[in-house]
């Protein structure tokens, strides 16, 4: 940098650095000596990249260290250059709007710019502030870019986090209105039934037989919610603990699925069960695996029609045992096969399919998988179409 007699900064003079000062006084003002050396270092060692542009052509004029680092590029190539032929913005149309933008003296921010150069080839994000003033006889463009990648995927991270709170949010009102769903329509029956044995002769034996019948059916409707709730609690802060044996997985199918058949006996479903003619070794814990295995199978025959199909295979391939449960059910929309795991979902055509259950059962049979170190996966084609559930074991060690 180099001062008239005057001490008014000279446009288009350089300092022996090679470095012009990041901000020269407004109008003209004259500038003390001591000052100058303050610029030039202000310039020469900012931690931002700081470019001075002729404000009528926008070309570049000077350039910091900072800047031609961040670029990629010496000093003197980016002498000339306008912002765009510098990487520093996608295309020419964007860099000269920045220039008419500055009409006026005043500070404009620009804060979804991209920079893509030899020394960052896949491109950063960056924020430019921009500020028009007068330097010497004429106007030039001072601009201070920064790189704010790590801020924006920050902010993208915050947001995706709210998003997450807010589905989780809402999960959570949705499970407690659920929850006051299905406490009602299991208490309703019991109040109704004491009421009738109340107002019933004691003579009448059928009338008191069908009440405590009721009763006894909902009751165990409401100990199977609390037992879901219960199992989502344990597993969800490490209560639940295994306690594995050797395990022939065929028994634990055709224990499951006997169960579960006979509660669902007046559905009259199809139901084929192929297992493999050679034991099917596992160290597992049986009760748990059990559980797994009743709540696919209860899945599949809640959601699909009277007299429809199920089928429970097992096989091996290599160390792993797969557990395979598919049927000819409502199927699963594609938005949702991804969600079939989580807490409390549950699709329209779902709901209205099953009258009981919190749809935690899924949920359930995903942890307790993870727990054995296996993994669990939904497929389906889409609503009507049926769906299928896939689970895969490790076989037991000495067998494997």
């Amino acid at each position: 940098m180099s001062l008239d007699p005057d001490g008014k900064i000279q446009r288009g003079q350089r300092s022996q650095s090679g470095a012009r000062p990041g901000a020269a006084p407004r109008g003209g003002l004259s500038v003390r000596p001591g000052t100058e050396l303050r610029y030039q270092r202000l310039f020469a060692t900012a931690h931002d990249g700081i470019l001075i542009l002729d404000a009528t052509t926008g070309q570049i004029l000077d350039a910091n260290p900072f800047m031609t680092t961040l670029l990629g590029l010496s000093h003197d190539a980016l002498l000339g250059k306008e912002l765009w032929e510098v990487g520093l913005l996608r295309d020419a149309g964007r860099s000269r709007e920045i220039v008419r933008e500055l009409r006026e003296p005043r500070f404009v921010r620009h804060e979804d710019l991209f920079l893509q150069s030899t020394a960052y080839p896949d491109g950063i994000d960056v924020e430019v502030v921009t500020n028009r003033y007068e330097e010497g006889d004429g106007q030039v463009i001072q601009c201070h870019v920064r790189d704010i990648t790590e801020r924006k995927r920050a902010n993208l991270h915050a947001v995706a986090q709210a998003e997450e709170l807010a589905v989780a949010d809402r999960h959570k009102n949705e499970s407690m209105a659920m929850l006051s769903h299905e406490l009602r329509n299991a208490l309703a029956p019991v109040a109704n039934a004491l009421m009738v044995l109340r107002l019933s002769p004691a003579r009448d034996i059928e009338a008191t037989d069908k009440a405590r019948t009721l009763i006894e059916r909902q009751v165990g409707h409401l100990s199977r919610l609390v037992d879901d709730l219960q199992e989502i609690s344990g597993i969800g802060t490490g209560r639940m603990r295994l306690r594995p044996s050797r395990v022939d997985l065929r028994g634990v199918v055709r224990r499951a699925v006997e169960a579960v058949m006979m509660a669902h006996a007046h559905r009259m479903h199809r139901v084929a069960v192929q297992l493999p003619a050679e034991p099917v070794w596992l160290d597992a814990d049986v009760i748990r695996l059990e559980q797994v295995v009743v709540n696919l199978v209860s899945n599949s025959a809640n959601y699909t029609p009277d007299g429809g199909d199920i089928t429970v295979s097992v096989s091996q391939a290599q160390a792993r045992v797969e557990l395979r449960v598919t049927d000819t059910g409502i199927g699963i929309a594609a938005e949702l096969v991804p969600l079939v795991f989580d807490l409390f979902t549950r699709g329209e055509s779902a709901r209205s399919h099953a009258s009981r259950g919190l749809g935690l059962g899924l949920n359930i049979v995903r942890r307790i998988v993870e727990l054995h170190g296996g993994s669990v996966e939904a497929h389906s084609a889409g609503p009507g179409t049926g769906s299928e559930f896939r689970v895969l074991l490790p076989l037991a060690i000495t067998v494997a």
